[in-house]
């Protein structure tokens, strides 16, 4: 049931995979984020998502590099695999599936509330059965269709952004006294760097999900350049538009008082825009999260596929792919499947297997690329520079966990202990060796 001669469809160029990349961040997830941000950092919200940006865009050098040399769909799982070994590559993959698997159900669970508040007649289960059952169809029809319908909505989001920041320079311009450049969402006097990186880690989930980008290596024209501009085009755009918009929501609403931290952002768009303004943009919000979970869907449908393929997982059924749709049709409908889950888990449980998952692949990028370069003097030769720059990605998303709660701590090191058992009873007890990365394609 591998189907070994049936490849994915090669249909996407560099545009497309970086607003795939884009559109899984979703430009207005700032909106989620932005009262706990504020608060924490004492209003430096823009400081703290500066400082996330760079972060992200030494992760993104390293995943980029890395995508350049192995333009395979399986992301992380691939690279670690390649650099340090298929054990320890398995092991990441593992983990990664936890932010690839969750994150779809996450996604399906905020579309599926947004939805609700528009009818609450219909009872929860139905839209989430809905949302789960239209990823599921326009994923499994083929990765053109995809990119189109995301394309679309990306497009509307990106409307919705520039909407908002120019009510909020409007709001500023007739508020007597008010200016339009002030530092108080830089740095000011209730702050400090100590809470501004707290922050800062808060900021970087805003980002999950540019690494995707570079599960679509198989279904992107010229791969080897394209992924690598792409993942970089995403996460410095993603960064700019997050830097702005919360620059001027606060400038907009300089007071951290909130009824609500959880719905601050509503808030001033309401104060901004008006009641009308503010529904429309809440609409928005929630076709945006349902074109990010088309993303997170196809994403997590790869890697099954790659790490079946690889036969690290049994490669009947996640290493087939549909002779007629050229995508892996077994693995989109078990993760539609599992979006259905939205029903029962709960927004902070499914968010810390996400964290723990997410952060263990960034690590391993970053980390990957420098034991490459250290190893092969012939790569780091004018490379001092991308070195550096993985160094303190590694450092960075390293220090992440240190952001992680107890439960994020708990569900990850279960999950990677019950892989370790797995690889253990696969390699009868690493007495036989794990199978050859299927990467020449």
């Amino acid at each position: 049931m591998t189907n070994e001669h049936v490849k994915l469809d090669r249909r996407l160029n560099t545009t497309s995979a970086a607003m795939f990349g884009l559109s899984y961040m979703s430009p207005l997830v700032v909106i989620a984020t932005f009262g706990a941000i504020a608060v924490k950092t004492g209003g430096a919200v823009a400081t703290a998502y500066i400082v996330a940006t760079l972060a992200m865009l030494a992760t993104a050098a390293s995943y980029g590099f890395m995508a350049s040399r192995n333009p395979v769909a399986g992301s992380a799982y691939t690279y670690a695999s390649n650099v340090f070994g298929p054990a320890t590559g398995f092991l990441v993959g593992w983990v990664l599936l936890l932010d690839y698997f969750f994150i779809p159900m996450v996604i399906c669970l905020l579309t599926a509330t947004s939805l609700s508040t528009l009818d609450p007649e219909v009872p929860f289960w139905v839209w989430v059965v809905v949302v789960s059952a239209m990823s599921t169809l326009i994923n499994v029809l083929g990765i053109k269709l995809t990119d189109r319908v995301n394309l679309i909505i990306m497009v509307i989001q990106l409307v919705m952004v520039a909407m908002l920041g120019y009510l909020c320079v409007m709001a500023i311009l007739h508020v007597p006294g008010a200016e339009l450049a002030s530092v108080k969402p830089i740095m000011n006097e209730h702050t400090n760097w100590g809470m501004i990186m707290a922050g800062a880690a808060v900021a970087c989930y805003s980002f999950l999900g540019f690494d995707a980008i570079s599960t679509l290596s198989e279904e992107t024209v010229d791969p080897r350049r394209s992924i690598p501009r792409a993942i970089f085009i995403a996460t410095l755009l993603g960064g700019a538009i997050f830097i702005v918009s919360t620059y001027l929501l606060m400038v907009a609403h300089p007071s951290l008082t909130f009824e609500s931290i959880d719905t601050a952002a509503y808030e001033i768009v309401g104060q901004v825009g008006g009641a009308t303004f503010k529904t429309v943009f809440t609409v928005v919000v929630a076709i945006a999260f349902f074109a990010a979970g088309l993303c997170a869907h196809a994403s997590a449908s790869r890697l099954l596929l790659v790490m079946g393929r690889d036969d690290m997982i049994p490669a009947k059924p996640f290493g087939y792919i549909s002779r007629r749709f050229k995508t892996p049709v077994v693995n989109i409908v078990l993760v539609g499947l599992v979006m259905l889950a939205a029903m029962k888990f709960d927004i902070s449980t499914s968010t810390a297997f996400i964290n723990f998952g997410a952060f263990t692949a960034f690590f391993a990028v970053n980390a990957a690329v420098v034991a490459l370069l250290t190893r092969n003097s012939a790569e780091r030769k004018g490379r001092l520079a991308l070195m550096i720059v993985a160094i303190f990605g590694a450092a960075f998303c390293g220090s992440l966990f240190l952001s992680l709660d107890r439960l994020a701590l708990e569900l990850g090191l279960s999950w990677s202990a019950l892989g370790i058992v797995y690889l253990l009873a696969k390699t009868r007890v690493l007495k036989r060796p794990l199978p050859r990365l299927a990467t020449d394609l």
